[in-house]
């Protein structure tokens, strides 16, 4: 991961223009808009991933999706994704047909979706033709399930590969305690840098990766609290089936998905904010680099002197 040069970018103006960028434009809207798009092709997915998975005939997948669907989702929201598990579990075949290609086109509504809230972030209007867009919404989406597929390989196959290392090398016990104590760390790196790929080709801008890796960190240390202290309230004190009947768990679905979207958008918010206001960043609107910004000068006695620049002052949009 590559940071950019913060030096003279005090934190905490940082973090408060982030918010107020957030609040100005809207991206809580576009939240909204993403958590009923995930939840609409939640199942399609599903049934797409699934899919794929059936060329590659991983083992103990399901055992593994299930549990990681009770170390991140609330229990209620467990209600609504077990049964579709224990259903494609069940399926046999047919799933690559036209309703797969639904799937895939459900899906990637979404991501095109997130590619306008990724603009919005950066001020800049949508200028790839809609020939263009399509089929890399399509291509993103397929990018994203082959991103999620590698980490459902690495977690099941994982122990078995190490279990197989540390035999042929005959360090079983030092192997298995490197790969307790790593996993974790190497699985949100992970997900950095899928966050990462996510923020640099989604809006309609130039990137450098030096400008997407804090939001990038944000937002996965941001997701995995949220997430924690979501699951806990819902544990604790709400009772959405008491309030919302048979459709409780639902809500609690659409709930986090809005959360994890509003996490999502904060971080590119901040990729933008921190790009804005460096000396080597894009003005707000700008899509690709056009050199350095140029230095102001004062005139003092006939002579020119640089002035220092601002960046805890917002650029005029």
């Amino acid at each position: 991961m590559i940071f950019p040069d913060l030096r003279g970018l005090p934190l905490h103006r940082v973090l408060v223009r982030t918010v107020k960028e957030f609040l100005d434009d809207e991206m809580s809207t576009y939240a909204s808009a993403l958590a009923y798009q995930m939840l609409f092709s939640l199942f399609p997915f599903l049934l797409f991933l699934i899919a794929l998975i059936g060329f590659l005939h991983l083992p103990d997948f399901f055992s593994w999706l299930r549990l990681q669907s009770e170390l991140v989702l609330p229990p209620q929201a467990l209600e609504q994704v077990n049964p579709v598990i224990d259903q494609l579990q069940q399926s046999k075949g047919g799933l690559l047909s036209v309703g797969i290609v639904i799937a895939l086109w459900t899906a990637s509504a979404g991501v095109r979706l997130m590619m306008s809230a990724m603009n919005a972030a950066y001020d800049v209007p949508e200028g790839r033709p809609v020939w263009k867009r399509i089929p890399l919404s399509i291509i993103y989406t397929v990018g994203i399930a082959g991103m999620l597929l590698a980490a459902a390989a690495l977690m099941v196959l994982g122990p078995q590969v190490m279990e197989w290392i540390a035999a042929q090398v005959g360090l079983q016990e030092v192997i298995v305690t490197v790969w307790t104590v790593l996993r974790w760390p190497a699985i949100i790196i992970l997900m950095m840098v899928a966050v990462a790929l996510i923020y640099y080709v989604m809006p309609d801008v130039k990137q450098k990766f030096r400008f997407i890796t804090p939001g990038s960190v944000l937002a996965v240390v941001v997701w995995i609290i949220a997430s924690l202290g979501f699951a806990y309230y819902v544990k604790t004190f709400a009772d959405y089936n008491a309030m919302y009947g048979s459709i409780g768990a639902i809500i609690v679905l659409l709930l986090y998905f809005y959360i994890s979207a509003a996490v999502l958008l904060l971080g590119a918010e901040m990729n933008a904010v921190i790009e804005h206001m460096s000396s080597e960043g894009k003005n707000p609107g700008e899509k690709e680099f056009e050199g350095s910004k140029p230095q102001e000068t004062i005139t003092v006695l006939g002579h020119e002197h640089p002035v220092e620049p601002q960046p805890t002052e917002p650029n005029p949009r």
